[in-house]
């Protein structure tokens, strides 16, 4: 039943009750009988009344219905990924509230498509570059089994060959563990705790890195600086960025320190492309064309740097107007 013709026949009986009950209660409030000339007066009134209420119905149905195939038309437009926006007022609020709230949907929906269809792009991307970096090692290893197997190797060459199949296979273990390491940093996050980024960066960053390495590391981060972070995750960032400036910085000093909360890691090595820069969060992306193993690694580092700083309510880019080599920026997110 449409809203049209489901409000009429409301208004319709409520019109009946109403008109009879009015007409009973005002010959018994004035205690005067009724006859058969006053019940047909009542009957020739209710008649009379009734299809000016039904009128009004027709009207104020129409009037809702239009409102309600406009709201329906809307559920069927976001079911079909069309998120328009409904700028009109209304003279009714609670429609007008349901309009503002389809519009808080459109907008919520459109982004969690788009965040999940570029998400999928990612996830699709990934399969295809672990799958292409696994299958590397496992090509190698397939063909010096088989070369022993069909006795192509000569016993002197035998343990050259093992010990590449050895390290085929550590960079196989190495290639699985990081990729599980990334996949556990895109799970929720454990209990955040007020660090004091100073002392931290001290205790659990410098003091573990080889004596040459902590030299050249300088924190210049403010003593009063507190952050609200896992200490778990803060301390797998902080290693995986040091650790990288440690590799293409070329033995120049990096500094690390903080700017109106925001923690800055900046070194005077080689940088980051422009082009490069949007690119280098993106799992399996190394900037290496050769994909160098021993040098590149896998290009899922700053993956986990930023699924780890993300699910921590902040977020990391690398400043593109830096020109003096890398400066990496991690703020809270507004």
């Amino acid at each position: 039943m449409s809203i049209k013709l489901f409000l009429i026949l409301i208004y319709i009986v409520a019109g009946l009750i109403i008109s009879l009950f009015t007409a009973f209660m005002t010959f018994y409030i004035i205690d005067v009988p009724i006859g058969m000339k006053m019940f047909s007066k009542i009957v020739l009134s209710i008649g009379i009344t009734l299809p000016i209420i039904a009128l009004l119905s027709y009207l104020i149905g129409r009037y809702f219905s239009k409102k309600f195939i406009r709201i329906s038309e809307r559920l069927h437009d976001i079911s079909n990924e069309e998120f328009k926006l409904h700028a009109r007022g209304d003279y009714v609020k609670e429609l007008e509230d349901i309009h503002k709230t389809l519009n808080t949907v459109s907008n919520n929906l459109q982004h969690s498509l788009n965040t999940l269809k570029e998400k999928n792009s990612e996830l699709s991307l990934m399969i295809r570059s672990f799958a292409h970096d696994f299958r590397t090692p496992l090509t190698i290893i397939e063909g010096n089994i088989e070369a022993i197997e069909d006795n192509l190797v000569k016993p002197d060459k035998l343990p050259e060959v093992m010990h590449k199949l050895k390290l085929e296979t550590n960079y196989m273990n190495e290639l699985l563990a990081d990729v599980l390491v990334f996949i556990k940093s895109m799970q929720s996050v454990s209990n955040k705790e007020n660090i004091n980024l100073h002392a931290f960066i001290n205790t659990d960053i410098i003091a573990l890195l080889h004596e040459e390495s902590a030299q050249r590391v300088q924190n210049h981060v403010d003593a009063t600086c507190n952050i609200e972070f896992s200490k778990t995750d803060l301390k797998k960032v902080l290693h995986n960025l040091i650790d990288n400036s440690i590799k293409y910085a070329d033995k120049s000093l990096m500094k690390i320190y903080t700017d109106n909360k925001t923690l800055i890691i900046e070194d005077r090595g080689k940088g980051i492309d422009s082009e490069e820069i949007d690119n280098i969060f993106k799992a399996f992306y190394t900037i290496e064309e050769s994909k160098n193993r021993t040098q590149s690694g896998f290009g899922l580092g700053l993956a986990i740097v930023k699924n780890l700083v993300e699910k921590n309510g902040y977020e990391i880019y690398c400043d593109k107007y830096y020109v003096l080599g890398c400066k990496m920026i991690i703020k809270q997110k507004l």
